[in-house]
């Protein structure tokens, strides 16, 4: 064998030796315990969170009626069937069309929205069928049979139906079989509903309604893995077809879902914090153990290239043990895990859909390269005088360590974020917490000298640990307190923001929506509601106008590149007028008008609106009302929270604009309230005695919003209490970095004959400071940080907790000291003589 394959050889034999040598006398296992439990936090929390995830993105597709849908006017290319055929994709087509239905055995007719479905229809979620208007339910077979309809509660109370009757429609008469109840997908646009029926797609044909000059909508459903969609939607469609998702197709689902992922990120970041902090403290006092024997190989003749390439591997063999090990215990956790909560989430977990053993071992290699390489190699410049005089060699602090821990930090926030945002929040936390923990730590350090003299004999030990350990007490207080504000932040999202998440949707949230009242029933209906004492109806105006110019310039679908803008304004806008805008309107830009703005030519818009038609302050659009155009100044920009279920509007006008004398485009109003669930008759009156408006139930939108939120709850209480656990382990592991230190100490306090008693409540005395000042920085910071989230991630009211910082005070000083007690209890027991022989405990 040559030389130089002989020197990585031997380092490597030599790194083997060091690792068995070192596990036996317990220098490595605080090392390798930080970051198993790092990776086993990070696997479990990471397979099950996104086990969640899949599963509540698979449930959101129930309320759209399929996992995917593509939409059109003309029939989708068989090429482009062919390839999501090879994909794998399920596909059920849809055709819908409006058309004029009657009674065979009567004159009354009724526009409808008529439905041809194939085998399988819907694939997610569940049709429900019923004998009479609001009557029990029943699921739905796959589809009507050939010669068979099923109408909704609308069609059948207009043309007062029965079973069995017959409807004609086109040039077929089919038999009304079934009402439906609920149908998954069949929301959204609710003013541009109409009543609508269900045919066989095989019965089509027959009623001739599909030929040239039809108004033909074609939808694909898709069902399929998360793979096969991701594949279908990568597909290039062409311009006029609309590849919808749940989330992109429902503005309160996809607001719900995208809560949902931040909370979710926010368990697995404050793992991420939690063992950071551990494996950067472990790997400190690792490398401060090391300088001695580092200096010592130097004198017997080690060249720094060897001492540094078996340190290398040292770091590598940990990094591989630690990750497999950790995995394996990660895996076995989350399936724990999520067989505790499948009774309380009431959903089935998919299978992980990753294998984890190489993405955990890249997690923990990454954090050795981050945090435990630098000090560690940092000991390769121990000088060899150091065996004969440890004060003639100082340890000094790298730049590179910092800069490299702060990269490796921020790598890792991002890769498991996915969210660029969220991870800059949670690390600028992080690092602001980080700096005002160091200052403070140094403060306090830098002034003990008046106060260590002035207590008891335990009070002054217990500071005097921290005065003479400058460097290392300040590097504890500020990995404490990142790891405190970790706990404490999960503490806050899981009582304070899930909470108010909760109670964005109070029980009385609107589950009904009225559309289609003609201006003379306002009164009527606020009668017929009155009388019944149910709700207090309070109408809103609409009427439909279609865009015509932006800036003076006409535009068409064609004056857009972009397939969604020309598919948006390519059809009517619905628009409304108000002097009062509610909590669901926060605004971006401009300012809410009131009383004083009406009749004024202003216009409100919604920022989806503004990034479709590029809009900014000062723009005008000219809208054509019925042949009559309106120009309008864009004065303010509002983002609407449509998961208030409450009605609203992309545009808006004070009043006095679109009623204005003159312009009389057509008007009717909408409304919305609650209606409990054992008071729906009432909608059998309602819909006889004014059969032109349209009840439109909401609960199964409602309550897919819910089992969201509640889902997500169920979630976190889990994931929660293991990344809790896994704080606790990770503290007692930085509290078991300062053992060696430990042990020397004690050894030689007893021989100089203090008491184990002594001893104990000066250990005691150091934690509780520490402990203390990283509580409440750390809680202080936790605080900080959820008011950023709240307002700029999640979107959600929160305010100032002074009660958390007294509480993280104390909850500090409490938990470190308990856990520096509980893993040090055993220090108390050293032999002096083993210390003065120069062993370990």
């Amino acid at each position: 064998m040559s030389d130089s394959a002989a020197v990585p050889a031997s380092a490597f034999r030599f790194a083997l030796l060091r690792l068995r040598r070192g596990w036996s006398s317990g220098e490595l296992r605080v090392l390798v315990l930080a970051l198993a439990v790092a990776a086993a936090a990070a696997i479990a929390v990471g397979l099950f969170t996104d086990r969640v995830r899949l599963a509540l993105e698979s449930g959101a597709g129930e309320q759209l009626g399929a996992d995917a849908i593509i939409t059109g006017r003309d029939p989708l290319p068989e090429a482009e069937l062919a390839k999501l055929r090879e994909i794998g994709v399920r596909i059920v087509t849809v055709t819908t069309f409006p058309s004029v239905v009657a009674r065979v055995d009567g004159e009354q007719t009724q526009l409808a929205t008529i439905k041809a479905v194939e085998a399988g229809y819907p694939l997610r979620g569940a049709l429900l069928l019923s004998r009479e208007p609001y009557g029990a339910t029943e699921v739905a077979p796959p589809q009507p049979a050939s010669g068979e309809v099923w109408v909704d509660q609308r069609l059948w109370t207009v043309l007062g139906l029965s079973l069995d009757a017959g409807l004609q429609v086109g040039s077929s008469t089919l038999r009304v079989s079934r009402i439906v109840a609920e149908e998954p997908g069949r929301s959204g646009a609710f003013a541009e509903l109409a009543p609508s029926l269900i045919i066989n797609a095989d019965d089509l044909a027959a009623t001739a309604l599909g030929g040239p000059g039809s108004r033909l909508q074609l939808s694909y459903q898709l069902g399929g893995t998360r793979d096969q969609l991701a594949a279908a939607e990568a597909l290039k469609l062409p311009d006029k077809f609309k590849f919808t998702t749940p989330e992109n197709g429902r503005p309160e689902i996809s607001n719900s879902m995208k809560r949902a992922r931040s909370f979710l990120n926010i368990a697995v970041l404050a793992t991420i914090l939690l063992a950071a902090a551990a494996v950067a403290l472990s790997a400190r006092q690792y490398s401060t153990r090391l300088r001695d024997e580092v200096a010592l190989l130097k004198v017997l003749g080690a060249r720094r290239s060897f001492i540094r390439r078996v340190l290398v591997l040292q770091i590598v063999l940990l990094g591989l043990l630690a990750g497999g090990v950790g995995a394996a215990i990660g895996v076995a956790g989350q399936a724990v895990l999520a067989k505790l909560a499948a009774p309380v989430l009431n959903i089935a977990l998919p299978a992980p859909g990753w294998l984890p053993l190489p993405a955990v071992l890249g997690l923990v290699l990454l954090m050795l390269a981050g945090f435990a390489l630098p000090p560690v190699l940092a000991s390769v410049n121990t000088a060899p005088v150091r065996v004969f005089q440890r004060a003639a060699d100082p340890q000094r602090g790298s730049v590179w360590g910092l800069v490299a821990a702060i990269v490796a930090i921020a790598a890792l926030l991002w890769l498991q974020a996915g969210n660029l945002k969220l991870a800059g929040f949670v690390l600028g936390g992080a690092l602001a917490t980080a700096g005002v923990l160091a200052l403070f730590a140094w403060i306090l350090v830098r002034g003990l000298a008046g106060i260590r003299s002035r207590g008891g004999i335990a009070w002054r030990f217990g500071l005097g640990n921290i005065a003479r350990r400058k460097g290392a007490a300040v590097a504890q207080i500020v990995a404490l307190g990142v790891a405190l504000m970790a706990l404490l932040l999960v503490t806050v999202v899981r009582e304070d923001l899930l909470a108010t998440w909760k109670n964005k949707l109070p029980p009385e949230t609107p589950n009904q929506f009225l559309i289609g009242i003609l201006p003379e029933q306002r009164e009527p209906l606020q009668a017929f509601f009155k009388a019944r004492g149910v709700a207090t109806l309070d109408p809103v105006p609409m009427v439909r106008g279609r865009l015509q110019a932006v800036r003076g310039q006409d535009v068409t679908a064609d004056s857009f590149d972009d397939p969604e803008t020309r598919r948006w304004i390519n059809r009517e806008f619905n628009l409304s007028w108000t002097s009062h805008f509610g909590e669901d309107s926060a605004f971006i830009d401009g300012q809410p008008w009131g009383e004083e703005a009406r009749g004024k030519p202003w216009l409100a818009v919604d920022d989806y609106a503004v990034e479709r038609l590029k809009l900014k302050l000062g723009d005008s659009i000219t809208i054509d009302f019925a042949g009559t155009p309106l120009t309008l100044e864009v004065r303010a920009v509002r983002k609407i929270k449509w998961d208030s279920f409450k009605p609203n509007f992309f545009l808006v006008t004070p009043p006095g604009v679109l009623d204005a004398e003159g312009l009389n485009p057509p008007l009717q109003w909408i409304a919305s309230f609650y209606l409990p669930r054992d008071q729906r008759a009432l909608l059998r009156d309602l819909i006889r005695e004014f059969p032109n408006v349209t009840a439109l139930d909401l609960d199964a939108a409602l309550n897919q919003v819910r089992t969201i939120v509640d889902r997500i709850v169920g979630a976190l209480e889990f994931i929660f209490l293991f990344t809790l656990l896994a704080g606790l382990i990770v503290m007692l592991a930085v509290i078991e970095g300062s053992r060696a230190d430990r042990v020397r100490e004690t050894g030689v306090l007893r021989a100089l004959g203090a008491s184990a008693r002594t001893i104990r409540q000066g250990l005691i005395a150091e934690y509780l400071v520490l402990g203390g000042l990283a509580g409440a920085v750390a809680a202080f910071a936790a605080q900080a940080l959820a008011w950023v989230l709240a307002a700029r991630v999640l979107e959600l009211p929160y305010g100032p907790r002074p009660l958390l910082w007294l509480a993280g005070t104390i909850a500090g000083a409490l938990i470190v000291a308990a856990a520096g007690y509980l893993s040090l209890r055993k220090v108390l027991q050293t032999s002096p003589r083993s210390v003065l022989a120069g062993g370990n405990a």
